[in-house]
């Protein structure tokens, strides 16, 4: 049996196990915020070659966890800056009501309003239709509210997850990296953290090099 380290790299926080499965020491950074982005381009990605391929099935799975990692990232960013500026006295006047049990869109809105007010900073319109369907994925057996094209209100079940176009997912993602790129750079707030770098680091502070560093 071997030891296993893994470092949070939001937190920087380090666990360690000495019951891990291989020998030797074995080192990780973990970073889920990060990860889930790259997980949305990956599933997209598949379920754009499986749509290509006829394989309806595996395309419907793909765009399901696509959708799934796509607002888990936002939600992600936007609950850490959220927290973080909370901190500030002049955030204050634009917190929710319930800071600590509001939505996504509530935080959001926060930080938008915020920014736009006290850094003159035009963000572009936050899209968030795509985010009925992802709580329909979570909570199969709710319904939501949304509205399309002409209709201002409509009911969205389950079914409606298997409609979700694939350009209609890039095309949120965009928009979605876009805005999270503009507040990200105006709080500022590190989006993305380099795990390989933070091993690295972790292992050059303890006085030893190693044989190989990998993506855990």
């Amino acid at each position: 049996m071997g030891a296993q380290v893994i470092i949070d790299a939001r937190s920087r926080s380090v666990r360690a196990s000495l019951d891990a499965p291989c020998e030797g020491i074995t080192i990780f950074a973990v970073d889920l915020i990060s990860d889930t982005w790259d997980d949305f381009h990956y599933f997209a990605d598949q379920a754009r070659l499986f749509e290509q391929t006829g394989d309806l099935q595996r395309r419907n799975r793909y765009v399901r966890v696509a959708t799934a990692s796509l607002f888990s990232h936002l939600d992600g960013v936007v609950s850490e800056t959220f927290d973080l500026m909370r901190k500030e006295n002049s955030f204050k006047p634009y917190l929710p009501k319930n800071p600590d049990f509001c939505s996504l869109k509530a935080k959001a809105r926060a930080i938008q309003d915020y920014l736009h007010q006290t850094h003159e900073l035009s963000l572009p319109t936050l899209n968030l239709e795509l985010k009925l369907l992802r709580d329909i994925v979570n909570h199969p057996s709710v319904t939501k509210r949304g509205s399309q094209g002409s209709v201002d209100t409509i009911l969205l079940d389950g079914a409606d997850v298997y409609g979700i176009a694939v350009d209609d997912l890039e095309a949120a993602a965009r928009n979605i990296d876009q805005w999270l790129n503009a507040i990200c750079a105006a709080v500022p707030y590190e989006r993305f953290r380099d795990t390989k770098q933070l091993v690295d680091d972790f292992v050059q502070a303890l006085g030893s090099n190693p044989t190989s560093v990998r993506n855990f």
